[in-house]
């Protein structure tokens, strides 16, 4: 995907995690023209530094020239953020989009902000237990449902043996609202399978920081707790299945996997090598591009756009109005090239073929035939 935004732009991204927040910011501050921040969590996922911040800054400019952005990465630590937050406001920053480094403990920022009367908009995984002016996030109870849906017609035709198929489930982050939400989406298709014991759910864990390294502890541990007696593995997002993949091949086993979304390159390329089942397609430049508009909304002192941000969801502290989006299931078929379902992730700019076809795909024949 072609990058957005100038290399020192993204640089910063990456680079800001080791300072309190970016110090030439102040120079920027006042009235005489507005500053908004793009707060991403950490470099995993990678896409809120190659996709989503570029694409904000361009729907930004695109709306409004005048409007300066500036790119902060917390690197995990949810106390950088903070720190980040305050040097944002010290700056003059009129909104802040946040992608919160740990949901469980980003009330502090919300509530720094809410004291100096900057505006907050939570972006996918937001910040919790505070005052917001809104949030933009593609549904994740539906995303759930989506990949739950799917699994369980792979259970109902036999595609995962006699019932009841073992199964192991990985979630994300504990307490993060995403998490919450998606589970309970995945449950209201689950729950009943394993009540009637066509499943049975042999392993399950939260993967801290939704960290492929830990959703890969997490598989050996399980694995070695079953004796490799896993019928599959059901996770929550790309980088928990490429962590799931790691530990099964380190095994030489074939076991499926299932329950990819937010879609990384590892997602899409073990898709095509046939060892990951299906994906959930998020638009990043869509929610880009909304909460573009949202927060020029905030910083301009107006209400959240109205045809965009028409729900709320709780988040411990308020019903924070929410902008939620469509996102778009794709997996494998028998008998058909697993271009024909990554086709769709390419279609929608998330990934070219050329950024896909590399790694473990490079070799695969929807390549070879695609990637020119």
């Amino acid at each position: 995907m072609k990058r957005l935004v100038p290399v020192a732009c993204a640089s910063l991204l990456l680079i800001s995690a080791c300072g309190s927040g970016d110090s030439s910011s102040s120079a920027s501050g006042g009235d005489s023209k507005k500053l908004v921040y793009f707060m991403a969590p950490n470099t995993t996922p990678t896409r809120y530094i190659q996709q989503d911040g570029p694409a904000f800054e361009k729907a930004i400019k695109a709306l409004d020239p005048s409007v300066e952005v500036k790119f902060v990465n917390a690197g995990g630590d949810s106390n950088q953020q903070l720190q980040q937050a305050n040097a944002a406001i010290a700056a003059g920053a009129k909104a802040l989009v946040v992608v919160a480094a740990d949901p469980n403990t980003s009330a502090g920022l919300l509530q720094a902000a809410e004291q100096a009367k900057v505006p907050v908009i939570g972006y996918e995984n937001p910040p919790v237990k505070g005052t917001m002016y809104a949030q933009v996030i593609f549904d994740p109870e539906k995303v759930g449902e989506q990949q739950a849906t799917y699994f369980a017609s792979q259970v109902a035709d036999g595609k995962l043996g006699a019932k009841p198929v073992k199964v192991a489930r990985q979630y994300g982050n504990k307490g993060d609202v995403y998490t919450t939400q998606m589970l309970a989406g995945q449950n209201k298709v689950i729950e009943p399978l394993i009540q009637s014991g066509d499943i049975q759910v042999v392993c399950e864990d939260y993967i801290k920081d939704w960290a492929p390294d830990n959703a890969t502890k997490a598989t050996e541990q399980c694995l070695t707790k079953t004796q490799n007696g896993v019928g599959a593995f059901f996770g929550f997002y790309d980088g928990i299945t490429a962590g799931i993949i790691a530990a099964l091949k380190n095994k030489n086993l074939k076991t499926p996997v299932y329950g990819g979304q937010n879609p990384e390159l590892t997602g899409l390329q073990y898709m095509l090598t046939g060892d990951q089942q299906d994906n959930v397609l998020k638009a990043f430049s869509v929610e880009a591009e909304a909460a573009a508009k949202i927060a020029l909304a905030a910083a301009g002192g107006q209400a959240p756009p109205a045809d965009l941000v028409k729900d709320t969801i709780d988040n411990g502290a308020m019903q924070v109005p929410t902008a939620k989006l469509e996102s778009t299931l794709i997996h494998l078929e028998d008998g058909k090239d697993p271009g024909d379902a990554v086709q769709k992730a390419v279609d929608l700019g998330i990934f070219t073929w050329a950024q896909i076809c590399e790694g473990p795909a490079a070799s695969t024949e929807t390549c070879k035939t695609r990637n020119k």
